[in-house]
């Protein structure tokens, strides 16, 4: 099997876009998500991961990797998942073959998102800031350690400056530009369209990247600023100043509130999708 492209970012920090934009280039596919669990069990080898994504796209497009490839007339192919950060140490078994890219994109805009979409995973500022905290820290370590093998975007440039950040993108993988990554939208997609990716299948907004300005308070800004400050400077990112430190009380109802509505919005989605499921098998036959 040739060697893949991994694409690592938080949830909502653009890895379904850039996933959009690579599929659309001629030579390119991108898997869009499996289930990670799994893919990634205990010991699992490089090989074991490989055959089981490899069963994963058989399965959603009746072709394996090689097949689809030939079939698409494309020569790399890669998976984009935002649970990849959960198994840095897996994927550490594919370097010097393959080449990372991590999407890293504004705290604010991130916790606003998981406030908003209500997946359970970031119930309140400060939870998602956490969150955030954590796994941009963990991709940041990964980087480090495989120097030379992993490239670093900011969602907000590959919006402001697509051409730009696609090209240097293509030139890391070993591909020529193709300008049909820039028209992602009118392109060829095997991404699904969701309720929570419905702006990946328009072209960017430039707007989107300052609207948790207008959506979050000036207190729920100065708490992720709390946490996530150091890190927001070290990536390049402004308006860092106003930061919040929480007492200890405050923490302990924050974590409290994701415990309990987390829990809530996460059993609400898994019935909803229960459903759907049986719904569509139902209209199936």
């Amino acid at each position: 099997m040739r060697s893949p492209l991994f694409l690592i970012g938080t949830q909502r920090s653009g890895t379904t876009l850039l996933t959009k934009m690579l599929s659309a280039h001629k030579d390119i596919y991108v898997k869009n998500e499996v289930p990670v669990l799994k893919v990634f069990t205990p010991g699992a080898s490089r090989k074991d991961i490989e055959r089981a994504i490899d069963g994963f796209i058989k399965e959603g497009t009746g072709k394996s990797i090689e097949a689809l490839l030939q079939s698409e007339n494309k020569s790399v192919w890669g998976l984009k998942d935002p649970q990849l950060t959960e198994h840095l140490e897996a994927l550490k078994q594919f370097a010097p073959d393959v080449g990372f890219i991590i999407i890293t994109r504004d705290a604010r805009a991130v916790v606003r998102s998981y406030i908003e979409n209500a997946w359970g995973l970031g119930t309140n500022c400060y939870t998602g800031a956490l969150r955030w905290r954590d796994e941009v820290q963990a991709q940041l370590d990964f980087e480090k350690e495989m120097q030379g093998h992993v490239m670093r975007l900011r969602y907000e440039d590959l919006v402001l400056q697509q051409r730009d950040s696609l090209e240097k993108i293509c030139a890391f993988i070993g591909v020529p530009f193709d300008e049909a990554a820039m028209n992602y939208n009118e392109q060829k997609t095997f991404v699904t369209k969701k309720r929570e990716s419905i702006n990946t299948f328009k072209a960017p907004d430039p707007a989107i990247i300052t609207k948790w300005k207008s959506q979050l308070t000036d207190h729920q800004v100065g708490v992720i600023n709390g946490v996530c400050g150091d890190l927001l400077d070290q990536l390049g990112y402004s308006d860092t100043q106003n930061r919040i430190q929480l007492p200890g009380v405050s923490q302990a109802y924050y974590r409290m509130h994701q415990a309990v509505v987390g829990e809530f919005q996460i059993q609400y989605r898994w019935r909803i999708g229960r459903y759907k499921r049986a719904v569509n098998g139902w209209l199936n036959g």
